[in-house]
Order: C-alpha cells, then sequence, then structure tokens
C-alpha cells in the first residue's frame, strides 16, 4: 500500500504520546536505581490492579495484533482457534487456578533463580540455573527481532521513514525509558499505554458494529467466515494469492492448544513469570490473573472489528482488495488509514505503538534480569554490590535491544519469527518448565539437557527441514524434550532430600511428591490436597470462562446473535462456578504462609 500522510493533529498526538512516555519512565528512574529488587521487581510494592492492566498491555502487540488480523481477514473466525499458538494466552487459566500462586511462593527474581530453589545449589542446580538464563537470554533476542520486523513493517506506512528506522527509533525510545526506570517504568508506562489502547479499541469496535452494510459484508463473506465450531480442515478465502500460509488443520489446534495449556502448567516464564515474582502476595496474584484475562478479551474484539471492515473496504476498492488479497498482514494497516479521520488515526497509532513499546519495554527488562542474577552476579562477580548490579542491569539492557536490532535484518516477515517462537523453540522451553513442578524425580541436570537438546532439534529442524508441517517441527521437539529429561534424570543422581522438602513445604505442589507428603501432619496434608484438587477443578472452569469471554467478544462485533448468547451466557455461568470455587478461597491480604510458618 502507499504511505499514508497523516495530518498535524495526528503528528502532535504522536509527539506528545512519546514525551509523555518518556516523562513517565524518567520520573521513576530514581526508585528503580536503589537496587536490583526495585529495578527488576518494583520492590513488590506495586498493586495487583496496575500489575494486571501491565499484564495485558504487554499482550496487546502491533505484530501479534497484525498476524491474528490476517488470519482472521483470510479464514474468518477460524483465525481464532489459529491464535490459539499463542495470542490467546491460555496458559491464564493455570495461573489463575493455581500457578500463580505457587509462583509468588517461590519468593525468587527469576526462573533461572528458581532452579536453585528446586534442584539445590550442587552442580546439577547450578547448571539447570545458567541453561535456563541462556534460554532466556535468547528467547529475548528472539522477541526483540520480532518486535522490530513487525513494528518497522506496520509504522513505516503512516511515517515517512523505512521500516529498519521507525523500528529503531521506536526501540530507541523504549530502551531510555526501562533502562533508566526497570520495572517500575515498564508498568506505569504500560497503563497509560493501556488506556491508549482501549480508546483505539473502542473506537474501531463501535465503528464496526454500527457498520450501514454489516449484514451484506457478512453474508458475502459466506457462512464458513462466520462459523464458531473449530473445523479439522479450514480452507482460506479463494481469492488469496498465497493461501498455503493460511492453511491450518485441527491435528495443529490440538498441538496448539496442549502448548498453551502445558506453557501454563510450567508457569510461562519471561515478563509474564516476573510479574507474579514482583505481586505483593498470593491474593494479589490471583486477582491480577482474573484481571488481565478480561481485559485482553478486547483485544480480539478489535481484531474482530477489523477484519469486518477490511472485508467491506476490499468489497468497495479494487486497489484495497488487490493490497490485502497479496498480503493480508496490511489488513490492520490498510484498515486504520482507509476507516479513521485526522486525529483519531493519530490515537489509534499511538495506541499500537503504545501497545508494541509495553511488549517490549516487558521482554528486554526480564531479559535483562538473566543476565545480571542469573550469570553475572551468580556467576561472574558474586560480591557486586547494588550499585555495580544497577550498572549492570543498564548495559544488559542495551546490549539485548542491539544484538535484536542487528539480528532482525535477517528475517524475511513476521509469521516466520512467529512460528519459531511459539513453535519448535517455544516448545523446547516449556516441557523441562512444566515437568520440573511435578515429579520429585527430575533433576538439574535433566532440566539442562532436555532444554538443551529440545532447542537445538528446534534449531535443526529449522535448517535442514524447514517446509515440514508446523505441528509435526513441534510434535518432533516436544518428544525430544520429554525423552531428553526423562533418561537424564534417571541416569543421574537424584536431588537431595532436604532440597527437595524444603521446596515441596514451601510450594505445596501436586503430582508426585508422595513422600514428602507423607511426612506432614495429617491436617497439613489434607488441607493440600484439598487445595489441589479445587485447582484442578478451577483450571477447566478457568479455561471454558476465558474462551467463553472472548468468543463472545469477537461474536458481539459480527452481532452473530446465537454463538454470542450461548457465549456470554456460558462467561456468565463460570463466573459464578470461579466465584464459589476460586474466588471465595483466596488467602486475606498480605496472608501467606512457607516453610518457615508458623504450623509447618
Amino acid at each position: 500500500m502507499d504511505d499514508v500522510e497523516l495530518a498535524t493533529i495526528d503528528w502532535l498526538i504522536l509527539a506528545g504520546y512519546f514525551v509523555l512516555t518518556l516523562m513517565v519512565g524518567l520520573a521513576l528512574a530514581r526508585l528503580a536505581s536503589r537496587s536490583i529488587d526495585d529495578y527488576f521487581l518494583g520492590g513488590r510494592r506495586i498493586p495487583w490492579w496496575i500489575l494486571g492492566m501491565s499484564g495485558s498491555a504487554s499482550n496487546f502487540d502491533i505484530t501479534g495484533t497484525m498476524i491474528i488480523t490476517s488470519f482472521f481477514f483470510a479464514i474468518g473466525f477460524q483465525g481464532f482457534w489459529v491464535a490459539s499458538r499463542g495470542g490467546l494466552v491460555l496458559g491464564l487459566c493455570v495461573l489463575l487456578a493455581f500457578m500463580g500462586r505457587w509462583l509468588r511462593r517461590s519468593k525468587v527474581m527469576t526462573t533461572a533463580e528458581w532452579m536453585e530453589l528446586r534442584f539445590g545449589n550442587g552442580r546439577g542446580g547450578q547448571l539447570a540455573r545458567l541453561v535456563a538464563a541462556a534460554a532466556y537470554l535468547i528467547f529475548t533476542v528472539g522477541m526483540v527481532i520480532y518486535f522490530a520486523k513487525g513494528t518497522g513493517k506496520f509504522v513505516a506506512i503512516f511515517l515517512p521513514f523505512s521500516p529498519e528506522a521507525c523500528a529503531l527509533g521506536m526501540m530507541a525510545i523504549g530502551l531510555t525509558y526501562t533502562t533508566l526506570s526497570g520495572l517500575y517504568g515498564v508498568i506505569y508506562t504500560d497503563v497509560l499505554q493501556e488506556i491508549l489502547i482501549f480508546l483505539v479499541a473502542g473506537y474501531i469496535i463501535v465503528k464496526a458494529v454500527f457498520l450501514p452494510e454489516h449484514s451484506a459484508v457478512l453474508a458475502s463473506a459466506g457462512a464458513d467466515w462466520i462459523a464458531v465450531v473449530p473445523k479439522w480442515t479450514a480452507e482460506p478465502m479463494h481469492w488469496l494469492e498465497n493461501p498455503l500460509i493460511y492453511q491450518m488443520f485441527g491435528i495443529s489446534i490440538l498441538f496448539w492448544v496442549m502448548k498453551s495449556m502445558v506453557e501454563g502448567l510450567g508457569g510461562m516464564g519471561g515478563y509474564m513469570a516476573q510479574r507474579y515474582y514482583a505481586v505483593k502476595d498470593e491474593r494479589s496474584a490471583g486477582l491480577m490473573t482474573a484481571e488481565w484475562a478480561v481485559l485482553l478479551s478486547i483485544r480480539y474484539a478489535m481484531v474482530a472489528g477489523i477484519a469486518l471492515l477490511g472485508l467491506w473496504l476490499a468489497q468497495h476498492d479494487a486497489l484495497v482488495a488487490t493490497q490485502l488479497h497479496a498480503d493480508p498482514e496490511k489488513t490492520l494497516p490498510v484498515v486504520l488509514s482507509h476507516i479513521l479521520p485526522a486525529g483519531v488515526l493519530g490515537l489509534a497509532l499511538a495506541g499500537l505503538m503504545a501497545a508494541a513499546m509495553s511488549t517490549f519495554d516487558s521482554t528486554i527488562n526480564a531479559g535483562a534480569a538473566y543476565w545480571v542474577r542469573d550469570i553475572y552476579q551468580r556467576f561472574l562477580r558474586p560480591d557486586a554490590d547494588e550499585k555495580a548490579l544497577v550498572r549492570q542491569s543498564y548495559w544488559a539492557t542495551v546490549i539485548i535491544v542491539l544484538l535484536g536490532a542487528a539480528l532482525a535484518m535477517s528475517v524475511k516477515n513476521i509469521n516466520e519469527i512467529w512460528n519459531l517462537l511459539t513453535g519448535p523453540m517455544g516448545t523446547a522451553l516449556v516441557i523441562p518448565l512444566a515437568i520440573r513442578w511435578y515429579w520429585w524425580r527430575f533433576n538439574g541436570y535433566g532440566f539442562a539437557l532436555s532444554m538443551g537438546a529440545g532447542m537445538l532439534t528446534a534449531i535443526l529442524l529449522g535448517v535442514f527441514a524447514p517446509d515440514i508441517a508446523f505441528y509435526k517441527t513441534t510434535g518432533i521437539t516436544f518428544l525430544v524434550s520429554v525423552i531428553v529429561a526423562i533418561a537424564a534424570s534417571y541416569a543421574t543422581p537424584p536431588v537431595d532430600n532436604d532440597v527437595l522438602r524444603r521446596f515441596y513445604r514451601q510450594i505445596r505442589p501436586f503430582g508426585f511428591w508422595r513422600q514428602f507428603a507423607a511426612e506432614l501432619e495429617e491436617e497439613d496434608r489434607d488441607r493440600i490436597q484439598s487445595e489441589n484438587r479445587t485447582a484442578w477443578l478451577n483450571i477447566f472452569v478457568a479455561l471454558g470462562w476465558q474462551v467463553c469471554l472472548f468468543i463472545g467478544m469477537i461474536t458481539m462485533v459480527w452481532r452473530n446473535w446465537k454463538p454470542m448468547s450461548l457465549a456470554f451466557t456460558g462467561f456468565l455461568i463460570l463466573s459464578l462456578v470461579l466465584y464459589f470455587s476460586w474466588y471465595r478461597k483466596l488467602p486475606a491480604k498480605g496472608a501467606e504462609q512457607d516453610a518457615t510458618s508458623e504450623g509447618w
């Protein structure tokens, strides 16, 4: 598409947004510089509702929104099921049911540091910590590449610069306030960004719902385009020039959903886990998760609106039709440039740039923590004081961004990097991360070798077998990771019983921990078992609750009344169930009980 010329009011809005973001971030620099606990966790003093808004904003990025919108445009509602590979964040249901409080009980700064809590500080625990830190650093650089590619492609349509220059400019701004203000800057600029996102989404949703030719547009798209039930095969609209990248299969959906659930069972990691390490208490962890899921549903209502408006534009403008048929990834910018008037367009651009910035700042702040806490402080300079650690945090943040920006030049398109991060590479991380919670015999060597073998498999498949179907590469990586995890754990000595006993009493997980549960008093054992039985129920209730909400929001925008009514009815019923099975059982504010508390 041709570049869009912005009006003066649009430029002023964009400039105002960037100036305000920098001011908020810089104003918080003093708080972040006090210690690395402040820099990476906000001193564990940030209110849960602020963290929840930040989490939602971090999942609402330009690149992912462009990809998901393209799937909605190409295959209608079936694009929602494609989004289950990552964009739906289905792991939130596990975090709500129990994992959020487990993460809070861990009392660590990073997921890599957690490895020594679980595996001890011997060679196995240190190896697991080092491998986890290295893996997350690699994944963080991948996310920076993802940000640069998608954001540059989107912003360059509206600003008179190349995609590379646009991406570098936005990274420079995000890097400035994130480097100086740490998690404080990330969180509070995210709140500003979330407000902008809501304004943008609200305008687009209203525009789509009250589109004059609403029924005619949907009728022309066909019944398959609005069909909610997932299909075993889903063909894209016949007029797409390159339909292969939009094909999906029922088996892929099963893999994506399974991977998302395993990801949740593993604790997520990255900036998502960081929010739970930073939250004040277990009650706050639960409330934050519920808010996070509800706010994230707005993204899918907005995406549904953009896809519908894209269909309408394609029917009325031959040039637009040509552009979108050739590259559906342009649906988002094309719709914005043609639908929104001056002023509103500037607000929309500011909101979507804000969404991208919130993902970017969260990612690099969490990623830098793995270098500073788990490599630099743990292995290189254990005697470093707080000032030295904060300075190292600055450098780590800068280097991660520079490395990601340099490597972004070698990536062809957004879907390429998203497939890698959400597919085999993501699977290589989540398998050992999940096993660590539930099986006492799993040790540090098993963790390190499983993650290493999985990542190596993902890389080799990408290099030597790039044309293998997505679900096959993910499945192969899954099997390799599981087999190596079990084999390596049995081939090496188990973790010391004192370490395992302390971990079990602090976290109180379910799974294969019978011998450690048997050591507790009967009353304590019964209480833990009751808590964990309820947790399993709440996983499935929360999953249905989240999916019903998202489906309801999408079908509301498309005025597809029957599935909308069913979805919102299901959402309300499951909300009532969660009220009794989850909300009323949340611990009191500030209440915690771990291995050192009275009664243990």
